[in-house]
């Protein structure tokens, strides 16, 4: 006489079980790249395939802008849009004499390394300082 074997408790809580976002430990479905609600690379996959990698560099330039978590992720901010930034005014001063699209994308540029910079810089200074531990 056979007997079927009964789920057991490890059985249910396997089948129940979904990978958490590293970032805002929300559930997603397995076959998951990016979470759904913060948009952070899940697996290997999203950071290296050609396409899905834009959005985990995307993910990376977003929160460095809207969370900065310490002066190093600043600094950082500014050492790669600054440059970019000059960059971008460089070519549109430059490339004023060979015609209007260059003026067009350096402006661009520069405007885009800026509220970059802005963006970032304004989100450090106006996270909460940490409250002081008073010892008795």
């Amino acid at each position: 006489m056979k007997t079927e074997p009964h789920p057991t408790s490890e059985n249910t809580a396997d089948a129940e079980e979904t990978p958490l976002c590293f970032g805002c430990l929300t559930p997603n479905h397995f076959s998951a790249n990016f979470c759904a609600k913060c948009g952070a690379p899940m697996t290997s996959y999203a950071a290296s395939g050609p396409f899905e990698c834009l959005f985990a560099e995307g993910h990376v330039y977003r929160q460095a802008a809207e969370k900065p978590k310490n002066l190093a992720v600043v600094l950082g901010v500014w050492l790669i849009f600054g440059v970019l930034g000059l960059g971008g005014l460089f070519i549109a001063i430059v490339g004023s004499s060979s015609g209007v699209s260059s003026v067009f994308f350096g402006a661009f540029q520069f405007l885009i390394s800026l509220a970059m910079i802005w963006r970032s810089t304004r989100s450090y200074l106006a996270k909460p300082l940490p409250p002081l531990s008073e010892e008795t």
